[in-house]
């Protein structure tokens, strides 16, 4: 793998944060870096820096984003080494599985001068009670716009040829296995996220996951059409084939589907817009639906409701900048800089 992949390993839903942290590294098994520490300590820095490292040394990464801030990362992977490097603070706690074996926790915490932090402490309690009641906020609007965005997916269904899709999803798996046996084993899977709603807006990333497919396939249509259904069926065909499937999930409703890849037979199917024209086939499947009776006013509600959260966002983010800024004026970076290149040597040395 050589270039870089960026992607989501959690988000801001509307079941609130949702985490598939856990999937970053379930392909490691050689040393992974577990980052603790307090905001503005360095964390995300230290992984750019060594990710941008080992991209000048001739290594893919992945750049796993935080949807909190989309320009931080929450961790990178270096498929090629079989190493990661992860914040494992709060909304995502990661411990060690095997200190001392696999897992190292590295430290960032005790390089903070408390003095320093002290003489900024109504500031700092203030803005981190700001900030959770911001994705309070956030969250609360989301659960608004789901129940609306339930109603549009449920009424929009009634207006849909299920019958004659289902014909066509059952043409589609016959296309993309009828030259590849099958494999006398389940395969695997990795469930991540290729958006997210930030304080920027959406940010989806998903063109990156794909580069370097043969075969895209574009699904498009409107809510409740049947996308999901549709990459629900590949994903349960490919592992029932016994090939490793990577799975992108809805940024909003996190159990649906919005990508999935089958690299073993460089396929790829995504309703992600980032793809442009390069694709094998668009399916469209607003073909099987009833445009005329969509109930335009729903979807006005739901948008309103989703940019009320997402600016609540934007302001969660502002209070968090306040929390890095007095934490970084505390930090003694001489020592968060020899952790960095401790991680390289140790990198170096595996």
């Amino acid at each position: 793998m050589i270039g870089i992949k960026r992607m989501f390993p959690g988000g801001n839903t509307s079941e609130g944060f949702f985490s598939y942290h856990k999937y970053i590294t379930n392909n490691i098994h050689k040393k992974k870096f577990i980052l603790k520490g307090g905001p503005g300590s360095g964390k995300s820095t230290i992984m750019t820096e060594i990710g941008d490292e080992m991209l000048e040394k001739g290594y893919g990464i992945e750049y796993h984003h935080c949807p909190s801030d989309r320009y931080s990362v929450d961790g990178i992977v270096v498929q090629e080494l079989d190493i990661a490097i992860l914040d494992g603070t709060a909304p995502h706690i990661i411990d060690p599985e095997l200190p001392g074996i696999m897992d190292e926790i590295i430290d960032l915490g005790r390089y903070i001068d408390s003095e320093k932090l002290m003489e900024n402490k109504d500031i700092i309690i203030n803005a981190k009670s700001g900030n959770k009641n911001c994705y309070r906020r956030t969250y609360s609007y989301f659960r608004a716009a789901r129940q609306i965005l339930n109603q549009i997916i449920e009424e929009n269904s009634e207006c849909v040829d299920f019958k004659s899709m289902n014909r066509m999803i059952l043409d589609l798996i016959a296309e993309i296995y009828s030259t590849e046996g099958n494999k006398n084993l389940l395969g695997g899977e990795r469930h991540l996220f290729g958006s997210a709603f930030t304080p920027s807006g959406f940010v989806d990333y998903t063109d990156t996951l794909l580069e370097g497919l043969e075969r895209v396939y574009f699904v498009t249509g409107d809510y409740g059409t049947g996308k999901t259904m549709l990459l629900d069926r590949v994903y349960e065909n490919s592992k029932i084939r016994g090939y490793y499937v990577e799975v992108y999930h809805d940024p909003f409703i996190p159990q649906k589907i919005n990508t999935v890849l089958i690299p073993e037979l460089s396929i790829g199917f995504t309703t992600s817009a980032t793809i442009g024209d390069n694709y094998l086939k668009k399916i469209d499947l607003n073909k099987y639906f009833d445009t005329s009776r969509k109930n335009e006013n729903d979807y006005k509600v739901y948008k309103e409701l989703m940019d009320l959260g997402i600016s609540n966002l934007f302001n969660a983010k502002a209070n968090h900048d306040i929390l890095e800024k007095y934490y970084h004026l505390a930090i003694d970076f001489d020592g968060v800089n020899k952790e960095k290149e401790y991680i390289i040597s140790e990198i170096e040395n595996l």
